[in-house]
């Protein structure tokens, strides 16, 4: 066997959870034994990604109930079978021949979609698939054979993919990772804030839209406005600048700080004392490696909603339907430091900063522990 060996972290797109995760086990890949190969998926079918995104977002804004019931249901997931039979092993085609062609001798894949491609190809049939969850759930369309190892988020995911038929060995419960700058220790809250040129001693709040910016962040940030002065606000807004401009625009106060894409998140996390938004799964794992409270606002139907059910069976976050119980929710946390420490402690007790540590681990062993499999 020679070494390092190609291995393949598939994501649907740039920026986006998937994508931090993906990266996230790869600053654990040591260079000499595994060469991590990114494959962005928008990029091998650049005609099929925007379609995708485009449907998803109309869906999101027009018909938010249709999305939420195609999202996890087992009737259509099993209507659709038939398009993953007779379409998947077409389409996969093309990213089988890149695969070969790179010369991967493994995949891991951060979502569902290029795990039923592979999983659903004659010519990758011996290639080592791994499969991330970086949700808080496992919907219909994880496929149950053909995966190598599963890793789980947590252990009512795993019972899922029991109960759909995937064998509990092949099964880890790692948690979902994140990348290393928000694993090490980190800087007090007055530093943090001081190295981003912010008011030390302000009360901070962190809204955030995930990637992409996502979610009601302006009728958030606007919720927040009356308590300006006895607190701080920063906004995230990923990779809308669009979105950034007219914030600015119209919150100009030096009090409310709109920032645009940024690869360190971990810097704005670390000045927080509390933070508000959509509940990715990558967002919820990196706030509770931070062992930062949780304000849920403005969820997408789909996972985030599963996500938010999550959080509401372990009693992590409190959800806030409108821009007045926003505003409620952030000024009981700004009387109550008793409230928002203990809130810091219950994110914390379910925080797995290691996963993407161990995910990597446990590639690395499957892959060096037999004779490498070829495709």
């Amino acid at each position: 066997m020679s070494y390092p060996l190609k291995v393949a972290l598939i994501y649907g797109a740039r920026p986006s959870g998937h994508y931090a995760a993906a990266r996230a086990i790869a600053e654990f890949l040591p260079p000499s034994i595994i060469e991590p190969v990114f494959v962005d998926l928008s990029e091998v079918y650049p005609d099929f990604g925007p379609f995708v995104a485009k449907t998803y977002l109309q869906m999101l804004s027009r018909t938010p109930a249709v999305w939420d019931y195609v999202y996890d249901n087992d009737f259509v997931a099993f209507a659709a079978s038939a398009f993953r039979e007779a379409i998947l092993p077409f389409s996969s085609q093309k990213l089988a021949t890149l695969l070969i062609k790179k010369g991967v001798r493994a995949a891991v894949s951060t979502q569902a979609f290029s795990s039923l491609l592979i999983t659903k190809n004659r010519r990758l049939a011996r290639l080592p698939l791994f499969s991330v969850i970086t949700d808080f759930c496992a919907h219909a369309y994880w496929p149950v054979s053909g995966v190598t190892g599963y890793f789980s988020p947590e252990k009512s995911t795993s019972a899922v993919l029991r109960e759909k038929g995937v064998p509990p060995e092949k099964i880890l419960l790692t948690g979902i990772p994140v990348r290393k700058e928000f694993t090490g220790p980190q800087p007090e809250k007055a530093a943090a804030r001081r190295a981003l040129g912010l008011p030390p001693g302000l009360f901070t709040v962190l809204i955030t839209g995930g990637s992409r910016g996502l979610g009601a962040l302006l009728p958030a940030a606007a919720a927040l406005m009356p308590l300006l002065g006895k607190l701080q606000v920063i906004v995230l807004c990923g990779n809308n600048r669009k979105l950034c401009r007219q914030a600015e625009r119209a919150h100009n106060s030096r009090f409310m700080h709109f920032v645009d894409f940024t690869d360190s998140p971990a810097a704005y996390y670390a000045a927080a004392d509390l933070v508000v938004g959509k509940p990715g799964g990558v967002t919820l794992a990196e706030t509770m490696a931070m062992a930062k409270p949780f304000i849920v606002y403005s969820p997408l139907p789909g996972q985030e909603q599963r996500n938010n059910g999550f959080l509401s069976r372990h009693k992590l976050a409190e959800t806030a339907a409108g821009p007045e119980a926003l505003e409620l929710i952030v000024r009981r946390y700004l009387a109550s430091p008793a409230a928002l420490a203990q809130a810091s402690r219950a994110m914390a007790g379910h925080a797995r900063p290691h996963a993407a540590r161990d995910i990597a681990a446990s590639i690395i062993e499957t892959l060096t522990s037999g004779p490498a499999r070829r495709i």
